[in-house]
């Protein structure tokens, strides 16, 4: 099993401090007193986020996290914050930004998001890791899945909606499932587009997410669902979406298959068990 690197996630965090503190130094142009004062309070909550992760990684344990409840409490109690205090500075509440103010908070806000979705990961993985998951076992309509990949694929919708099939599983376990895909897709593949192509056999659903992006080479076919697992160094995330779409879809009663060939194509098959 391939191991955490850890620097994915504090290394974020580390810039973010720096940036603020160039901001206040009015590297990037000069700022009104409201400006600063947005700008100590993100570099302050960004502090508190990197003694939070560096509580996460040397006093708990990644697989511990979830028997720590306030740890995800206090990550929302500061990211929340300064995702709040961004979008306040980005629409110009505390005063004009100059263009490169304007994209130093926009990249920040996007590294922020980023940092957020690899600690939500962290916490599913522990959850996973003790066994804290409780899967409901309910029927919904198919087609909500299909959807949300296309909205985070950001795909235009098609003349034809998805048909309508009913699912048996954890509705929300296999959105988080569908999101992972999804994100996998845009933030690896390279590929422009990705097709999404459902068949229905009235017992069994089957959907398949594929592309013609540059791919990957896999050392076997489980490989990309090993937890902290990437094709290459320069991935960004943690590894932990694949595995975790995998968890949830297997706990639902469903399969996933993956194929890659370099500069071929990435082609993911899910079947789920469904109303006939």
């Amino acid at each position: 099993m391939a191991n955490i690197r850890y620097g994915k996630l504090l290394d974020p965090v580390s810039e973010n401090i720096s940036l603020m503190e160039s901001m206040l130094e009015g590297s990037f142009g000069a700022t009104t007193g409201d400006q600063r004062e947005c700008y100590k309070r993100i570099h302050a909550y960004c502090w508190g986020l990197h003694t939070l992760v560096m509580d996460v990684i040397t006093a708990l344990g990644i697989e511990n996290t979830a028997t720590r409840p306030a740890v995800l409490e206090r990550f929302n109690a500061l990211n929340d914050p300064i995702k709040l205090t961004l979008s306040n500075l980005a629409a110009g509440f505390d005063g004009a930004l100059t263009d490169a103010q304007q994209a130093i908070v926009d990249y920040v806000f996007e590294s922020v998001l980023s940092i957020e979705h690899m600690m939500t990961n962290i916490w599913q993985y522990s959850l996973l890791t003790h066994d804290m998951l409780v899967y409901a076992s309910d029927e919904f309509d198919g087609a909500v899945l299909i959807q949300r990949m296309r909205s985070i694929l950001k795909q235009m919708a098609p003349s034809e909606p998805p048909p309508k099939f009913l699912v048996i599983g954890d509705e929300a376990r296999l959105a988080y499932a569908f999101a992972e895909l999804a994100r996998n897709v845009r933030r690896h593949s390279g590929a422009v587009n990705a097709s999404i192509d459902t068949q229905d056999f009235g017992y069994r659903a089957d959907i398949i997410i594929y592309d013609r992006g540059k791919g990957f080479r896999l050392p076997d076919e489980e490989s990309a669902f090993l937890p902290f697992w990437q094709a290459g160094a320069d991935d960004p995330g943690l590894g932990l979406g694949l595995y975790l779409a995998k968890q949830f879809i297997e706990g639902s009663g469903g399969r996933v298959l993956l194929r890659s060939a370099p500069n071929r194509g990435t082609v993911v098959k899910v079947s789920l068990d469904t109303v006939p």
